[in-house]
């Protein structure tokens, strides 16, 4: 098996021309050239995960590990330690970020997770209506995504007909809204809230792992209707709660 096929078709699935600029999609560490024997699926890049691979393999996460150009590599810290582990066990890295934002992530967390079958697709956003008020909303959610508790923003405007879903950390989005009285996201900053409580825009945040752990669900049944099996490694949120 060899890497440039795995991006020929990652890039007909979702064309890794679609990533934002700041964004470091397709193939992260490797060759293009390289062979591997097995494939592993993830969310992130962690140490935990490179130790339980087995060596000679191809890891395809959502989130880069290299997000900017790195000065230098000292091996004692992030990310060139996990780098480091590797290239040791000649493990191949590419991510599909933004790209797969905009193709899949949205689409599939609105339609297999949350039910919703009717909804409209633009790049990031997704909105549907919901026909109910925010605490319904809410507790929808919180059911679908298996979240307690859940943190959201109630502005003075109390309808929650037309919703905008945006996967991982989508708070930036809230000041060019148009037409929505509710935002699902995750990361949402004080400030972004604040801005949204003066637009009259309910913002449910519901964390960006939580979000997006469905990384490898997504990918791996596209592999294999080309022939391909992938192993998905479940890598853990970083937050703990109390």
């Amino acid at each position: 098996m060899q890497v440039a096929k795995i991006l020929e078709i990652l890039n007909s699935i979702s064309p890794f021309e679609l990533q934002e600029v700041w964004d470091n999609c397709g193939l992260i560490l490797g060759d293009s050239n390289a062979e591997f024997q097995r494939i592993y699926l993830s969310l992130e890049v962690t140490l935990p995960l490179l130790e339980k691979m087995e060596s000679n393999a191809l890891l395809i996460t959502h989130h880069p590990l290299i997000f900017s150009p790195l000065k230098q590599l000292n091996f004692a810290q992030y990310p060139a330690k996990l780098l480091q582990l590797a290239i040791q066990k000649n493990i191949q890295l590419i991510a599909m970020h933004t790209n797969f934002d905009k193709t899949h992530f949205g689409e599939y967390v609105t339609r297999e997770i949350l039910g919703v079958q009717t909804y409209t697709k633009q790049d990031f956003l997704i909105r549907f209506v919901w026909e109910d008020s925010i605490e319904s909303l809410c507790a929808h959610i919180k059911k679908k995504l298996h979240l307690n508790p859940l943190k959201y923003t109630e502005s003075n405007h109390k309808n929650t007909q037309n919703v905008a879903l945006v996967t991982g950390s989508g708070g930036s989005f809230i000041r060019n809204l148009v037409g929505i009285d509710c935002l699902i996201t995750g990361d949402v900053k004080y400030h972004e809230a604040m801005e949204a409580q003066a637009l009259g825009i309910n913002v449910i945040d519901c964390g960006h792992y939580e979000l997006e752990c469905y990384f490898g669900e997504i990918l791996s049944p596209i592999l294999t209707n080309y022939g391909y099996k992938a192993i998905i490694l479940d890598s853990q949120n970083p937050f703990n709660f109390v």
